[in-house]
């Protein structure tokens, strides 16, 4: 959320360096699938869930068109773990595992201003909602000792925080329609049973900082572990770090990080 697919170089280039092909997108109001500066944060009329979901899913066709052969690994983070969730409700037997990140369990306290948002993006979509972006992440960064950033939450690498801050491209508010479409995927992701139309062979790795509020400070990330557990999934893995925060690929132990993601992809070949 708030962010571009190119932060990811540097982990891609790592992973291509272990005879991995890598690739990526900018969703729908990101980086570089943004027309206009007015347009971030916003990402379509009609179901935009629903197309960010096709989204992936057309990435991915793309690229099994040119290499059929080679496994299928798909990666979301934060608000990408949602998509991915969406993702494979409907097309979990496309692909041969899945790296869920910075993800949470439910957020029912957010339920209230799903309907006002549905108004509201029928009234005026483009238009941002600080209010919004308050209630939904204002209390973050109250759980850490660095203060004079709203974004301290991030990252426990403050040198992270203070780049994401500056950059035109990162860390702006979400119209109505973005959040609304956000809400969506992260209800539709985490509700009751949300796991029950994926096949439970699919190997899924659950990977987070356990100081991360978005995952309830490790509480909701288990959460999810467990409802794969209770779903009878054959091949889950919990991956959590003590004292990192949301981004733990931008930590200073970010090298840890990448070698834990790599043996897991190199175990599931």
């Amino acid at each position: 959320m708030a962010e571009f697919i190119d932060r990811y170089d540097d982990f891609a280039r790592y992973l291509s360096e272990n005879q991995f092909l890598v690739v990526g997108n900018d969703h729908l109001g990101h980086g570089n699938s943004v027309a206009a500066v007015e347009d971030r944060g916003y990402f379509s009329k009609g179901n935009g869930k629903q197309h960010v979901v096709e989204d992936i899913k057309k990435l991915h066709d793309l690229i099994k068109m040119d290499y059929p052969h080679l496994p299928y690994f798909l990666m979301g983070h934060s608000m990408g773990s949602f998509i991915v969730r969406n993702f494979l409700q409907q097309y979990g037997d496309t692909i041969d595992g899945a790296i869920l990140m910075g993800t949470s369990g439910p957020k029912p306290e957010l339920n209230f201003i799903l309907s006002p948002l549905t108004l509201l993006n029928k009234i005026s979509p483009k238009t941002r909602n600080p209010l919004v972006d308050k209630l939904a992440f204002g209390s973050f960064s109250s759980y850490f000792e660095e203060t004079g950033s709203d974004f301290n939450w991030l990252s426990k690498n403050q040198q992270n925080v203070a780049w994401y801050e500056e950059h035109p491209q990162t860390g702006f508010i979400f119209t109505n329609n973005g959040f609304l479409t956000l809400f969506t995927l992260l209800n539709d992701g985490t509700k009751k049973g949300w796991a029950t139309t994926i096949p439970t062979e699919l190997p899924i790795l659950v990977i987070s900082g356990d100081q991360d509020p978005v995952g309830g400070m490790g509480k909701g990330v288990r959460k999810v572990f467990h409802e794969l557990e209770d779903a009878q999934f054959t091949d889950i893995t919990l991956c959590t770090y003590p004292e990192l925060r949301h981004e733990i690929l931008m930590e200073d132990s970010y090298l840890l990080v990448y070698q834990d993601l790599l043996n897991w992809l190199n175990r599931h070949l």
